[in-house]
């Protein structure tokens, strides 16, 4: 979420010609999975990045070079076994895998999938950006640009046009990014997302770190609190949002859709006792409630209704994952954390318990639940 960010503000910023480092394929491990960007303009570097640091070094040396005739293919082998036959560059890099990174002349236009994705992402809509990356020299660098409202651009044509819309749909259903082979091509189908909405109720000094957290990580931040308009505003610079409104008046006042992550901090309990019935009965993504069980078990005791199983599954409390948070800077990192976890469909637990690749992407049952 927050690379896409970073690169459309440096684009607004800073005057073209610039150079778009995508990566487009992964064999075996790497830093960074396919749909990871890096923005160059001649001056160098401006947002992004296609590894952990060790390739853009030599992208952005040698971007503009590479790029004079049209997109190029490049492929960075760290597996140790030296270049291959399509002209791999061997790096001495420990995360022993193969990145393919897609080079393009970065120029404004019908099909610029930046605007679209910027677009989609300001209207709340899902949007899938495929490009082809192999193939048909005629043809890398095409692309073809869908939104789930059905808005459509595309540069492909005939077959393979055909096969990347189909491929672009059921990645918008599935919500998956994915590249490989597709309609006698390898193309990048990328799935954007609109930044995830997290709305903070409460206005206590703990919330200015996990408003801060959550917008340094690409959330939507929406802070709600019974307070002064113009005070909500000077505490919590960093969120996109301020609400003034009583717990009564919530609903009215504040967009809660499926897509939510809602956190109750207002450390007043009158107030989440009017604030937990009102969210527990809209659909939310996520509902964390910050204090002990007890408390928790407290509020759910007094509810004017049985919640369901599906309203409990989306309830967490404790809010946070156990990482033995002590003040509101942990506590805020404990909570994005979890709010992290929430969007993979992952759990949260130790890395080297996880028995599948890092990377790889959650049960279908955990990314439905989530």
């Amino acid at each position: 979420m927050k690379d896409l960010d970073d690169i459309l503000r440096a684009r607004a910023r800073t005057p073209g010609p610039y150079v778009m480092a995508t990566v487009v394929a992964v064999a075996g491990s790497a830093y960074r999975r396919p749909g990871a960007r890096m923005l160059m303009a001649e001056s160098g570097w401006l947002a992004g990045g296609v590894s952990g640091g060790c390739l853009e070094g030599d992208i952005v040396r040698k971007a503009f070079f590479w790029t004079a005739q049209g997109p190029h293919l490049l492929r960075y082998d760290s597996t140790g076994e030296g270049a291959d036959d399509e002209g791999g560059l061997s790096f001495a890099l420990g995360c022993n895998g193969v990145v393919d990174v897609l080079l393009e002349r970065w120029e404004p236009g019908p099909v610029e999938p930046l605007a679209f994705a910027e677009e989609a992402r300001r209207q709340e809509k899902r949007a899938v950006v495929a490009t082809v990356y192999r193939g048909p020299a005629h043809a890398v660098g095409a692309r073809l640009l869908l939104r789930e409202d059905g808005v459509e651009a595309s540069t492909l044509s005939g077959l393979l046009r055909e096969a990347v819309h189909a491929a672009a749909g059921e990645a918008l259903a599935q919500g998956r990014t994915w590249s490989g082979p597709c309609g006698g091509a390898d193309v990048l189908v990328e799935v954007v997302e609109p930044p995830a909405p997290v709305v903070l109720f409460g206005g206590g000094f703990d919330v200015v770190p996990m408003s801060a957290q959550a917008a340094g990580l690409g959330f939507h931040v929406t802070v709600v609190a019974d307070k002064p308009l113009d005070t909500l505003r000077r505490r919590f610079p960093r969120a996109h949002a301020v609400v003034a409104a009583k717990a009564s008046e919530v609903l009215d006042k504040v967009p809660l859709t499926p897509r939510t992550l809602a956190v109750l901090m207002t450390h007043s309990l009158p107030q989440d006792r009017l604030l937990l019935p009102q969210l527990l009965a809209r659909p939310l993504r996520y509902l964390g409630v910050l204090g002990p069980r007890s408390r928790t078990e407290k509020l759910l005791a007094g509810l004017p209704f049985t919640p369901t199983p599906a309203q409990l599954g989306t309830l967490h409390a404790p809010v946070g994952l156990d990482v033995g948070a002590e003040g509101a800077d942990e506590v805020a990192l404990s909570i994005a954390a979890e709010l992290r976890a929430v969007l993979s469909g992952r759990e949260g637990g130790k890395l080297r318990e996880r028995q599948a690749p890092i990377h790889a992407p959650a049960p279908p049952l955990a990314r439905r639940l989530a």
